[in-house]
């Protein structure tokens, strides 16, 4: 059998143009995938509590914002999923989310100038649904 003696300096190319548009392609997909991510959230001045801890499993619950206009407390807007809406809006959502996946988990941040009455609102659409495990956004006390 008569094998091929590979002669140094051949003219063998690597083709450079698949792996610059897997750089590009790649590229695009972070920068979007990390702008999507930063707009998920709409900024809210959370309350600060003694005891507060991240729940491992957060990541995977409704997120429900509560965003007080002023400092009063009283002109609120609920935002789920980047829209906004009232809480008569919300129920028939939190009902329909409810009937496909029974196991839903609600994650509220709610504002720190917000009434407790708009809290109790969102909570009550929640339970009119049949949701019951809420856990409330909030940073942790420096002490």
């Amino acid at each position: 059998m008569k094998f091929k003696i590979p002669v140094e300096g051949g003219d063998d190319e690597i083709n450079m143009a698949p792996m610059i548009d897997m750089v590009f392609l790649l590229l695009i997909f972070f920068m979007v995938a990390s702008h999507l991510t930063a707009l998920e959230r709409i900024p809210v001045p959370l309350p600060v509590a003694g005891r507060a801890k991240v729940p491992e499993e957060a990541r995977n619950r409704q997120l429900i914002t509560i965003r007080s206009d002023d400092e009063s407390g009283e002109d609120v807007k609920i935002y789920m999923a980047l829209k906004e809406m009232t809480v008569e809006e919300l129920t028939p959502i939190m009902t329909e989310l409810y009937e496909e996946n029974e196991e839903l988990q609600v994650y509220l941040r709610a504002d720190r100038y917000v009434k407790h009455k708009h809290v109790k609102a969102v909570m009550g659409a929640c339970a009119e649904a049949g949701i019951s495990d809420i856990i409330f956004g909030t940073f942790e006390s420096g002490n």
